[in-house]
């Protein structure tokens, strides 16, 4: 039987590869819009110190030399620590572009569960978005679907087919206490073609923290 990590790079090997079809002939259409769905299943939370943190990336064109948004779960990173909350951030290279802030600093702080959010990437009249939307835990309730948790910049983009799971996939991780995280998985990977409304979809959960960790 092959090993966990085995297993967790076969898996990322798989989303990758199926992501890679979008710039082959096969798929010429232009992608337009991307999601990942992600939940966090907590442990014994620690509330007055903002227990655990995560830090979750996502780049519309692989790695974090240019453009790559970061989320900032439990806390907020960015310009200075602040415990509790969601924060979301456009970095290009070193240099943060813009923040925006959940309007709760609240730290999560029920026992045991689990932690749900989607982050969307997606081209619109000649800007580059990224949010997150969909989120619902205990803690904080639902988070992000009021626009909140957006960010957004100009862009000379025409397409995501660059985009590579494989970058959030490494990228991404518990920045602060992990022995109180059960599971960091991204659940599904969803993406639309332009000028189509219907989304593809590719259900393939990989836990990054019990798998990727060596």
């Amino acid at each position: 039987m092959a090993s966990p990590v085995l297993r967790g790079v076969l898996r990322v090997w798989q989303v990758s590869q199926a992501i890679v079809l979008f710039a082959t002939p096969a798929f010429a259409q232009d992608v337009v819009e991307i999601e990942e769905h992600w939940t966090l299943s907590v442990g014994g939370p620690d509330a007055l110190r903002s227990a655990p943190q995560v830090s979750m990336v996502m780049s519309p064109a692989g790695g974090t030399d240019d453009h790559f948004f970061l989320v900032s779960l439990n806390h907020w990173s960015y310009p200075d620590f602040a415990a509790g909350g969601v924060q979301t951030q456009h970095w290009h290279g070193d240099t943060c572009r813009s923040v925006a802030n959940s309007p709760s600093h609240q730290a999560l702080d029920t026992d045991e569960e689990t932690v749900g959010w989607t982050q969307r990437l997606s081209l619109s009249d000649g800007q580059l978005v990224f949010e997150v939307v969909n989120g619902e835990s205990a803690s904080w309730g639902a988070f992000g679907g009021d626009g909140s948790l957006r960010v957004s910049s100009p862009t000379e983009l025409s397409r995501l087919n660059d985009y590579k799971p494989a970058t959030s996939l490494t990228e991404s991780g518990i920045g602060y206490a992990g022995n109180r995280v059960s599971s960091l998985v991204l659940q599904k990977l969803r993406w639309r073609f332009d000028g189509e409304d219907d989304w593809q979809e590719m259900i393939a959960p990989i836990d990054i923290d019990a798998d990727l960790d060596p």
